[in-house]
């Protein structure tokens, strides 16, 4: 990945809302002037690594709800030996390895087969096709479908995905314009909690453009989603930070890859600056760069690799 040219600077001008309107200043802080319980390199690792993994459960909430206009009868199962045709359409996604396909019951409400409850039950492993291992269950609840004016998915997870358990809600509702773009605002508190037991409280305030491959519902190869927003989190030893999505650079996953290809991310403690995430120039690998700035003034630039808990691999 390109590395990140990290500007040295007193500070940097960030728009807040406030009661006299007026901006606020973040400076950016050596690591050691940041009051967080563990190293800010764990920080920022621990909390890509909960972005890494809500990739997926994204993907997968997607696929079955823009799959709904092809969901026609009550099932309480789309095995293959249940529902021939179900199973084909989840076949064509190539998201699943052959013998892998997750559990799905459909339910339909009293008006026009809204509100609709999806739950995808993926038992004790389900491996997708990039390797990647998911446990439990999602359900979804649609108020419509996905691209009508103000349709709503309440969804509520209960999942471990390689390792990592995942606990809570999120709501999507579609804020696009049919026919022009397509795009979603996104709110969740979710609790991911790692195999050594440590936790992470994550609360989500954040939009995902489609921009690309929606018209190709059964080829994931040509999908790009962007992202923007801002996530709070607090973690086991209590540290309370956030991090934001730069306006400039957001988010981008495609769908041939389960990381995050591009993108810059700034985390902040109490309005103060501690460090950056750059996640590349779109190519699909498993290295981010992080930048922060040590106790002697200077820029220090490392590659991480995405997808690995930090406290787990120093003990």
């Amino acid at each position: 990945m390109k590395k990140f040219s990290f500007l040295l600077v007193v500070s940097l001008a960030v728009i807040f809302f406030s009661c006299d309107k007026s901006d606020d200043v973040i400076d950016v802080l050596n690591e050691d002037q940041v009051e967080l319980n563990n190293t800010v390199k764990t920080v920022v690792a621990s909390e890509e690594l909960t972005e890494d993994v809500m990739v997926s459960v994204d993907y997968e909430t997607d696929l079955f709800s823009f799959a709904q206009e092809s969901f026609d009868e009550v099932t309480s199962s789309t095995k293959c030996a249940v529902a021939d045709r179900y199973c084909q359409f989840f076949q064509l996604w190539n998201r699943y390895k052959t013998d892998q396909l997750p559990d799905v019951s459909i339910e339909f409400g009293d008006e026009n087969r809204f509100p609709m409850t999806i739950t995808i039950n993926y038992s004790d492993s389900t491996v997708l096709n990039n390797g990647r291992v998911i446990s439990g269950t999602i359900a979804i609840v649609l108020t419509a479908a996905p691209f009508t004016d103000g349709a709503v998915r309440e969804i509520t997870l209960d999942l471990v995905i390689d390792g990592i358990a995942v606990d809570g809600w999120k709501r999507i509702e579609y804020t696009g314009e049919r026919g022009v773009s397509k795009m979603f605002a996104y709110t969740s508190e979710l609790t991911f909690t790692f195999p050594d037991e440590t936790t992470l409280f994550r609360s989500e305030n954040r939009t995902k453009e489609w921009v690309s491959g929606l018209d190709t519902k059964w080829d994931v190869s040509d999908d790009r989603i962007e992202i923007r927003g801002s996530v709070t989190c607090v973690d086991s030893e209590q540290n309370e930070y956030s991090k934001t999505i730069d306006v400039e650079n957001p988010l981008v996953r495609i769908g041939t890859c389960r990381v995050i290809v591009s993108g810059l991310v700034i985390f902040t403690q109490n309005q103060i600056e501690f460090a950056r995430l750059d996640y590349g120039d779109g190519e699909c690998d498993n290295i981010a760069t992080y930048t922060y700035i040590n106790d002697a003034g200077e820029t220090v630039t490392e590659e991480i690799e995405i997808g690995i808990h930090l406290r787990l691999r120093d003990k």
